[in-house]
């Protein structure tokens, strides 16, 4: 009885023995692989970096000589070809959708669109949304300079709740006044519960003809 015990053991051991050694190519085979495809993955990524934010120093920001942002990641604008597509015509909101991973969101911005605005010939631009009250910014307010702005930077106000900001920086300045009956009563109803967070704002420049922005 115990001698045909330990044949059956030693069998069923042979049989595992022979099917881990059938598994062991397959797997090393999968991880060369992986390593390949990871390879593959930071060549590409070398490549777009290297068409995209290469030389990042030649590229033209559209809001001034300082960008709002310090760190560098500049990326071609899908839904703009050159500067002729952006918005020609002063304090006119408009949305863009720039297609990039890092803006879509599929409840709110599928297709990663951002609010562009020109003034005094600088272009700015924007969350496509307020922050506040979520409410697309296509209908904002674009107001001059004033003290809390350093007299340089013009301010965006949402039409719905007036919440107002830098539009350079998105630093929140005080709200606008002169937002009409309903918006005074949107204004009243949000007041307590608003929230106070900033603008998103984004860099835009000029290289080789080409638009881009700078994401976070």
């Amino acid at each position: 009885m115990a001698s045909a015990r330990t044949t059956v053991a030693a069998l069923l051991l042979s049989l595992l023995a022979a099917l881990a050694s059938s598994y062991s190519v397959p797997m090393f085979a999968t991880r060369r692989s992986s390593m390949t495809m990871r390879k593959g993955r930071k060549s590409l990524r070398k490549t777009v970096a290297s068409g995209l934010s290469s030389s990042t120093g030649a590229v033209r920001p559209m809001a001034g000589a300082e960008p709002a942002q310090r760190a560098s990641n500049w990326v071609a604008v899908s839904g703009i070809s050159s500067r002729s597509d952006l918005p020609s015509e002063e304090g006119k909101v408009k949305v863009v959708e720039t297609m990039a991973p890092q803006l879509i969101d599929g409840a709110t911005t599928p297709a990663g669109a951002v609010s562009v605005v020109t003034y005094e010939g600088k272009t700015y631009c924007t969350d496509v949304s307020c922050p506040s009250c979520k409410i697309p910014l296509t209908k904002a307010r674009i107001l001059e300079p004033n003290e809390e702005t350093g007299g340089a930077d013009p301010r965006i106000a949402c039409d719905f709740c007036s919440a107002t900001f830098n539009v350079r920086t998105g630093e929140r300045v005080e709200d606008a006044k002169g937002t009409g009956f309903v918006g005074g009563i949107v204004k009243g109803l949000m007041s307590a519960n608003k929230d106070q967070s900033n603008l998103q704002t984004y860099d835009l420049g000029e290289k080789d003809g080409k638009v881009l922005i700078n994401l976070p």
